[in-house]
């Protein structure tokens, strides 16, 4: 797994994003992942402290996102209205069916993906988004573990997004 997320980026609803491309393997070949951190643990609007959920998880979820189930293996849902590109410059880019005009839900710069990354993604079509506050600027780690524990909570949005590569 690449251990160094890309630069921080303000997402639309005002919270910080860490982003890691990494792969997640399979038993018919990997996947491509892409992370997205809020490392501020930014609460909803109007939350008050009252619900677990994050500001990014929420704005996930209101643009159709699901919440990744750990039953025991990670279940994601589908999420055809959304799209995410990698320019060949590390743009890393994902747009929601809610993003305004030229406003995408994430832009992250000088995003390193992992050797074949790209073109896997492309060949597939799609790749994973996870969302939520799972620490990819913490290093690898218990990298796993946080992210089961975080879709055991209810506080992991995912959907398996539409790739379109970059230019």
């Amino acid at each position: 797994m690449n251990e160094t997320p890309g630069e921080g980026h303000r997402g639309t609803e005002g919270f910080r994003l860490d982003v890691l491309l990494s792969a997640l393997p399979t038993p018919n070949g990997a996947v491509p992942l892409a992370l997205l951190d809020d490392p501020d643990r930014t609460p909803a609007a109007g939350s008050h402290g009252r619900e677990p959920t994050g500001a990014l998880v929420a704005a996930c979820l209101r643009g159709g996102l699901g919440l990744a189930t750990d039953a025991p293996d990670l279940h994601v849902p589908l999420a055809p209205e959304w799209s995410a590109s990698l320019d060949r410059d590390g743009t890393f880019t994902v747009r929601s069916p809610l993003d305004p005009p030229g406003r995408p839900f994430c832009r992250a710069e000088n995003v390193a993906a992992p050797p074949g990354w790209a073109e896997r993604a492309a060949v597939l079509g799609y790749l994973m988004v996870l969302a939520g506050t799972i620490g990819v600027a913490d290093g690898r780690g218990d990298f796993e573990d946080r992210l089961r524990g975080a879709a055991a909570e209810g506080t992991l949005a995912a959907g398996i997004v539409p790739y379109r590569p970059g230019s």
